[in-house]
C-alpha cells in the first residue's frame, strides 16, 4: 500500500503534462478570469472593416468558447468583443479601444418559424454602452501576429473595480471582406 501511495503523485503530473490540445496549447491557457473564475475563449474571429487600401478603419477581434459561425451551437456561450482604429492587426499595446464587452451564458435558440437559428445575449459582464458596465481602464496588448495566428493578453477594470484579465493565444477566423 505505501508503494502504491508513493508512486501516486508521480502518476498524476504524469497524465497532467501529457493531457493537452492537438494544437500544443495547454489546457485551459485561453481564455478570462473574473472573481476568480476561469472562462474559457478557445475561438478567434477578427474583422477588419477596410483592407482595400492603407486608409484607417474599424478592426474588431471576438474571442468565443464556441465556434460562432456554427450556429447550431449550445448555449452557455461566453464572448470578449473589442474593436479598435487602425490600418491592420498588428502588435502592439492598445488603450484606445471605444467599443467592447464581455458576455457570458449567451446561446442560439432555434426560430420558430423555420430551422435558423437566432443569437440571444447573455449576461454582460462589461459593456462600453451600459453606463453601469463601462470600464475605467482598457488595455490590449497584441503580442505577435502572423497570417493565421494571433497572441494577445487583455485587462479590463469595471467602474466598481472588477477586473477582466485574460489571453488568447491560437488561429483566428478571418472575417474581413472585401465587399
Amino acid at each position: 500500500m505505501r508503494n502504491i501511495i508513493k508512486v501516486l503523485p508521480f502518476l498524476a503530473v504524469f497524465l497532467f503534462l501529457s493531457c493537452s490540445d492537438d494544437d500544443g496549447r495547454t489546457l485551459g491557457e485561453n481564455g478570462f478570469t473574473f472573481n476568480g473564475a476561469f472562462h474559457v475563449l478557445n475561438n478567434a474571429f477578427v474583422t477588419d472593416d477596410n483592407i482595400v487600401d492603407e486608409n484607417p478603419s474599424t478592426i474588431s477581434i471576438v474571442l468565443s468558447n464556441v465556434n460562432l459561425s456554427d450556429s447550431t451551437a449550445v448555449s452557455n456561450i461566453s464572448k470578449v468583443y473589442f474593436d479598435f482604429n487602425g490600418i491592420d492587426l498588428e502588435p502592439g499595446t492598445l488603450i484606445d479601444i471605444p467599443n467592447y464587452s464581455i458576455e457570458t451564458g449567451g446561446a442560439f435558440v432555434q426560430n420558430a418559424e423555420d430551422e435558423d437559428f437566432t443569437y440571444t445575449n447573455g449576461t454582460f459582464l462589461l459593456k462600453s454602452s451600459d453606463p453601469g458596465l463601462t470600464a475605467t481602464e482598457k488595455t490590449v496588448t497584441i503580442n505577435s501576429v502572423t497570417e493565421t495566428k494571433v497572441d494577445l493578453t487583455f485587462s479590463f477594470t469595471r467602474a466598481d473595480g472588477q477586473t477582466f484579465t485574460g489571453k488568447y493565444n491560437g488561429l483566428f477566423t478571418d472575417l474581413s471582406s472585401t465587399e
